[in-house]
């Protein structure tokens, strides 16, 4: 696929690149979430018992729906999120893979499912996607390993010192929800566009393409949520990623993603998928009738060894034994490892700068 028409906007640690693809709107379909406003669709568990790693949809209109990888759907027994994503045919039900992003309920409280506004965090979805590839390997399932979502979610809540009833994933991106927006505000949908490659410090986070604009559209800020919530407690570094080298990185993704190794799938629902996994990205492409419908590349590797503040301001470590504790905690409870980060660990100095501050703070 070609790009063409590149925009880039950037805000604190975000930053996005807009484009056009020579492969737009060749095929027609709605999204879930336009599906579920005109009431064409229903989702439901598969049985009054249900099971946690399916789900059933039931299409009752003469228009194919597209469900995307990463979408969460509250609602029934526990909320899910689609382990890839699915094109439903018209007049149909389909059974498809989720993974369970809320471990502390497994009770009605509706019947139906409803969509969600948010789609998971990226790096949830890239180490869901490295289930399913594997999986798909070896035993043709679409499914993901369960306790590792559920271990994303619990490391959200420490990130974000928030700590859901049920361990809800989208109560914890509820409970950010202002300062997710604002983020967001300072990005909207481009015309004519239907890509987008999504930029964390300098760092591709994510690139997602759609056959249709108007999808890409209706997706836009769901994944702006979901990428400004993994930003949201990083802090601005001094060398900010430029609009020239956001262009070069998605177009040398973009110009060498045809060499890529691909295992070939039929998918969950209509059409093929084909699957890759690179030293530092993971992804497919869903396609039907010789038509993309949905391209997504995710960043494996998540920078663990950053400081972070929480939304009071206070940093916290995303490493180690005390990740997701505050600086503040551990010199009170473990000085020893304090002086071992300062002198003896493999941190790089701009991150013991930071400890040497806080610690300054504190003594203070």
């Amino acid at each position: 696929m070609n790009t063409e028409k590149l925009i880039f906007n950037s805000y604190k640690s975000l930053s996005v690149v807009q484009f056009r693809t020579d492969q737009i709107n060749t095929f027609g379909y709605i999204s879930l979430s336009r599906a579920l406003k005109k009431k064409s669709a229903v989702i439901k568990e598969v049985s009054e018992s249900g099971i946690v790693n399916n789900l059933s949809i039931v299409n009752k209109s003469d228009e194919y729906i597209f469900m995307s990888d990463g979408d969460i759907l509250s609602g029934a027994k526990q909320n899910r999120v689609l382990n890839t994503s699915v094109l439903v045919a018209p007049q149909t039900t389909v059974t498809f893979p989720v993974s369970c992003v809320e471990a502390g309920r497994w009770r009605y409280n509706k019947r139906d499912f409803m969509d969600s506004e948010y789609s998971a965090p990226s790096y949830m979805r890239s180490s869901k996607a490295k289930d399913v590839k594997d999986n798909l390997k070896f035993n043709k399932s679409f499914s993901a390993n369960q306790s590792t979502v559920w271990d994303n979610v619990r490391s959200y809540e420490i990130s974000m010192d928030y700590f859901s009833k049920t361990s809800n994933l989208s109560d914890i991106y509820e409970n950010r929800k202002g300062d997710i927006n604002d983020f967001i505000k300072s990005f909207k949908p481009e015309p004519e566009m239907n890509g987008m490659a999504v930029f964390i410090h300098n760092r591709l986070l994510n690139l997602e393409i759609f056959n249709r604009e108007i999808i890409y559209n209706e997706y836009f800020s769901k994944l702006l949520r979901s990428a400004a919530f993994e930003a949201i407690n990083l802090k601005e570094e001094e060398n900010k990623l430029t609009e020239a080298e956001a262009f070069y990185k998605t177009k040398d993704f973009m110009d060498n993603a045809g060499m890529l190794k691909w295992d070939y799938h039929k998918g969950a629902g209509e059409g093929k998928e084909k699957r890759f996994e690179s030293d530092e990205m993971t992804g497919f492409e869903l396609s039907f009738d010789d038509k993309m419908i949905h391209f997504v590349a995710l960043n494996l590797k998540k920078d663990e060894n950053r400081i972070l503040t929480d939304r009071n301001g206070r940093k916290i470590l995303n490493f180690g034994k005390f990740k997701g504790r505050t600086i503040h905690e551990i010199y009170s409870h473990d000085r020893e490892y304090i002086k071992w980060l300062c002198f003896e660990s493999g941190i790089d100095d701009g991150l013991k700068k930071e400890i040497y501050e806080e610690i300054l703070k504190v003594m203070n």
